[in-house]
């Protein structure tokens, strides 16, 4: 699966926006052929990082469950080839494991999270705004999930440049008309200096392999990491279920697809200053404008 699926063509990227696309419920939930190895990260991640990449609030077991049972459902509907579903246990084929749903009472969201690919964040309205009540996320981009743990989607945001103020508004209204029968997508991009997929904060200094890119080595040390989110809302609880799904290729990618290439120079020449730096394109702009032209 290369990048490229899921990166946004807009040549908008300096100009923050929601870019969301409505989808259908068969596209929801995809299995590509790096199931099984994301799985086995995603296993050891919890195992040796526990809080770091899953954690929930106490009152959330009730929303946990309806979305894991709301993923079996959708596994029995549209993936039945790649699972043996029961009452008491679902086999996984592709990563040939068996796990017994009594054995994650106390976190649904655990066997949830071993079923998809995707990393999962949950959302509760919380008067005006949502808050995080629970979420497993082993492909973190610079953050750690227990500093954002119980905290609102403004507080979430305020460390990224400018979103807040640009779509804070708008990603509220959006999640309040989110209907039940809705499943949405959208994507965003970042340039990162490594192909890690679980990236927490000060896990390397981007300052520093940024600085050590040049024209000759490009193609080998900078990365287009690209995020596919979806959007779906639970029927009984209410809560909203956030999806995130980490794809990376090296800036190659830019030469075989030039709508790649015209974008990211178009985000070159529209992004602020602050919104650069954040994005860590400003460590290496020169290098790379010279490698896109």
């Amino acid at each position: 699966m290369t990048v490229s699926k899921y990166y946004p063509f807009n040549g908008e990227r300096g100009r923050l926006r929601l870019g969301l696309s409505e989808i259908e419920f068969s596209e929801w939930l995809q299995y590509e052929d790096d199931f099984a190895k994301r799985i086995h990260e995603k296993k050891e991640l919890i195992k040796y990082q526990a809080k770091n990449v899953l954690d929930a609030v106490p009152n959330s077991i009730s929303a946990q469950k309806e979305f894991l049972h709301l993923v079996l459902e959708h596994i029995q509907q549209y993936h039945s080839n790649l699972f043996v579903i029961s009452d008491k246990k679902v086999v996984s084929k592709k990563e040939n494991s068996t796990y017994f749903l009594q054995d994650y009472e106390k976190c649904p969201l655990e066997l949830t999270s071993y079923l998809v690919a995707d990393d999962f964040c949950l959302l509760k309205e919380n008067g005006e705004d949502y808050k995080l009540i629970a979420a497993s996320v082993c492909a973190p981009t610079w953050w750690l999930l227990g500093e954002k743990m119980g905290r609102s989607l403004a507080d979430i945001h305020e460390p990224i440049a400018n979103l807040e103020e640009k779509i804070g508004r708008m990603i509220r209204h959006f999640l309040r008309n989110l209907k039940v029968d809705d499943c949405y997508q959208r994507s965003n991009w970042f340039l990162f200096a490594r192909p890690d997929l679980c990236v927490f904060p000060n896990s390397f200094d981007m300052y520093e392999d940024m600085h050590a890119i040049n024209i000759d080595n490009i193609q080998d040390r900078l990365f287009l990491r690209s995020e596919r989110q979806t959007f779906r809302r639970l029927s009984v609880t209410n809560s909203i279920v956030f999806g995130i799904k980490v794809y990376i290729e090296p800036i190659s990618v830019a030469k075989k697809y030039p709508a790649i290439a015209k974008d990211l120079m178009t985000a070159l020449n529209t992004m602020t200053t602050k919104q650069k730096r954040v994005l860590g394109v400003s460590f290496v702009e020169k290098t790379l404008r010279d490698y896109l032209n």
